[in-house]
Parts: structure tokens; C-alpha cells; sequence
């Protein structure tokens, strides 16, 4: 009796096993919550979604990338090195797809802390990473995503659409006194924010939104590759040797003006944004403005600067007409040796928005 009793239990036991592992199958019915490897490698392709005109070829170059990946909680990829060979992009390192949905963002620097990132926080809860342009050294940066993806959806293979995550700004001149030849060797922009947070979308595949730093300004200098001297009434283009690259903003302007004079000692206390403009002004021979002690020196002259550059990624133009401008205690410019000038009107800067244009292909390197 002892022993057919242990029988009975055991197949009570085994019944009840049975209908537990029932009720849970029927519990997770639809629910794939496996999302392991299936060993098979992502393979990627990447280009840059927008290209702007050949003016800044060298800056739109794109030799690398690095990749985070996440499946729901599970970290699929932690900032691979991803390499052009000529041919394809190439990596030490390897992704596997998994089983279930799975979430991919590329960027041109690498997400580890470095000199352009101070900080960065990718997870599968929330992607962003705090990034500073360098005044002395600015350097491009390229974003993308591929949200919530399947293996089957891409055929095996992720396209990422790099796109332009700053500003690039160019200056155009125009000499607004009749009378006078005016060269100019080197423009400054003062009071720029330099540092922001990029937060990538979590809807959107290749979006992000900045947000900026208050405490953190800049100046970029741009020394010209040779002085150009400004045509009368006619638009002269800035050759600079390196491009524009500022965060995306619209700086507070400086507020001076005739009558009421803030100096560039004020402006900076209070980080009003200001053009400086080193320049020669001539007349009839005579240095009204620069080369004081020799032929080779230039004198500043300032503007006020309250340009928008909300927009990341657009190619702007910013007109200078040079009628006058500002001194450095915030009173209107006048010729030192008090030659008669006629200036009709202050210093105006319009702000242009360029259409892209596509480049040639071969001017990119994949």
C-alpha cells in the first residue's frame, strides 16, 4: 500500500505540471519575449542624407561611425567602430539581429567621453549625448537612426541616413561706401553657445532636437586664406580656409546703438552676440583705418549680431554690408583721421537660406 500511495502522488504531481505549463503558454500566446541572437551579422550601408554645394566638400567627408544597438532592455551593440575600406564599412566588431524588434544609432564621433563629448547617456530608455564645438577647432557631426526595426523589414541589411546635426554659416560683403576701398583680412563672431545635449527621437528614424548650454560661450575666428577687398555695391564672397561650424542658435544681439553705447566689455559681461571685422579702410591713398604702423595691420571694427541659426544642418549666407559699424566702446565708427565719409546708413546683416544642392558623386568618398 506504501508504495502504490508514492505512485498516486507522483501522477497527481505530473498532472499538475502539465496544467500549469498549459495555462502558461496560453498566458504568453502572441507575446515573443525571446530576443536572443539568431547569429546572423547586420550588415550596414550609410550616406549623408542632405549634401551641400562643393564649397565645403571636405567638411562633408565621412571616413567612420559608431553604433549602439538595443532589442528591448538588451544592449545589442555598444559604440562599434564602423570603417570605410573603399568598398563597404567594415568593423571589428559584430551585431547580431535578434528575434525581436531591434533599435540602431550611428554617429560620426564616437559616444565615448572625449574632447567634442562631455557626457553621454545611451540606453535602451533614452539616447542623448552632450556635445561642445570647438572654437579653435571645429569638427562636422553627422547623426542617424533606424527605429524599431526587423531583420526580415531590411532584408538582412540597415541603411543609415547621416544627417547634419550644427549650422554652417558663410559670409558674403558688400561695400556700402562709394567713396572708399575696404579690405578686409579676418572675421570674428563673439558669444556664440558652444555646448548642447542631442537628444535623439524616439519616434522618428534620423531625427534629434538640441538643447543648449546658457553657461558656455565661444568665439570663431575665421583669419581669411588672403585679405579680399570688398567691390562697391556688389556681393564679394569670404574664402575662409576651414568651414563654419556652430551650434544650431539665434544669438542675443548686441545692443548698442547711436545714442546709446554699450561697450564690448558690456556685451560679453552680458554674452550679447557681436561680428568683429579686421579691416583696412582706404581713401585717396590714405589708411583712414588699419595699418597704423605698417601696411600689414588691420583694425576691428564691430556689429551687432542677432542672426538665426535655430535650424541645424542648413547652409546659410550671412550679407555683410559694411556702411559704417561700431567701435569698441559702442559708439559708431568714424575715420580716425577724420576724413569726410558720407555713410548712409549702419551696418545691416540679412541672413540667407540656401537650398541644398546636391553633390557629384564623386565628390564623396562612398
Amino acid at each position: 500500500m506504501h508504495r502504490i500511495h508514492l505512485t498516486y502522488k507522483l501522477f497527481i504531481c505530473v498532472l499538475v505540471t502539465i496544467f500549469l505549463n498549459s495555462c502558461s503558454k496560453d498566458i504568453g500566446s502572441g507575446l515573443n519575449v525571446d530576443d536572443s541572437d539568431t547569429g546572423i551579422p547586420v550588415t550596414f550601408t550609410a550616406s549623408i542624407d542632405k549634401k551641400i554645394s562643393s564649397r565645403f566638400a571636405a567638411s562633408d567627408v565621412m571616413t567612420e561611425f559608431y553604433v549602439y544597438a538595443f532589442s528591448g532592455s538588451s544592449t545589442k551593440a555598444r559604440n562599434i567602430k564602423y570603417t570605410w575600406d573603399g568598398s563597404g564599412w567594415v568593423s571589428t566588431g559584430r551585431v547580431n539581429w535578434p528575434r525581436n524588434e531591434i533599435s540602431f544609432y550611428g554617429l560620426s564621433r564616437s559616444f565615448a567621453n572625449g574632447d567634442e563629448i562631455s557626457n553621454s547617456n545611451m540606453s535602451d530608455e533614452e539616447q542623448y549625448f552632450d556635445y561642445t564645438v570647438s572654437p579653435d577647432n571645429p569638427k562636422n557631426l553627422f547623426f542617424a537612426s533606424k527605429l524599431n526595426t526587423t531583420s526580415s523589414a531590411q532584408g538582412g541589411n540597415v541603411h543609415l541616413d547621416f544627417v547634419y546635426a550644427l549650422a554652417y554659416p558663410y559670409f558674403t560683403c558688400v561695400q556700402g561706401i562709394d567713396d572708399v576701398r575696404i579690405i578686409i583680412n579676418e572675421i570674428i563672431v563673439h558669444n556664440l553657445k558652444t555646448t548642447g545635449t542631442l537628444t535623439f527621437s524616439t519616434t522618428n528614424d534620423s531625427e534629434a532636437k538640441w538643447t543648449l548650454v546658457d553657461g558656455s560661450y565661444g568665439d570663431y575666428k575665421q583669419v581669411l586664406e588672403t585679405p579680399v577687398e570688398l567691390n562697391p555695391n556688389q556681393r564679394t564672397a569670404v574664402t575662409i580656409s576651414q568651414p563654419w561650424i556652430w551650434m544650431p542658435q539665434r544669438p542675443d544681439g548686441w545692443e548698442t546703438e547711436p545714442g546709446a553705447p554699450v561697450t564690448i566689455q558690456e556685451a560679453d559681461a552680458l554674452h550679447q552676440c557681436y561680428v568683429e571685422i579686421k579691416c583696412q579702410i582706404i581713401k585717396d591713398g590714405n589708411y583712414l583705418w588699419g595699418a597704423a604702423s605698417g601696411e600689414n595691420e588691420y583694425e576691428s571694427v564691430y556689429y551687432p549680431f542677432d542672426t538665426n541659426f535655430r535650424a541645424r544642418g542648413y547652409q546659410r549666407a550671412i550679407k555683410l554690408s559694411f556702411t559704417g559699424g561700431y567701435l569698441e566702446d559702442g559708439t559708431p565708427w568714424k575715420p580716425r583721421s577724420g576724413a569726410a565719409i558720407t555713410i548712409a546708413s549702419w551696418i545691416t546683416i540679412d541672413t540667407l537660406v540656401n537650398p541644398w544642392e546636391e553633390m557629384d558623386p564623386e565628390d564623396l568618398i562612398f
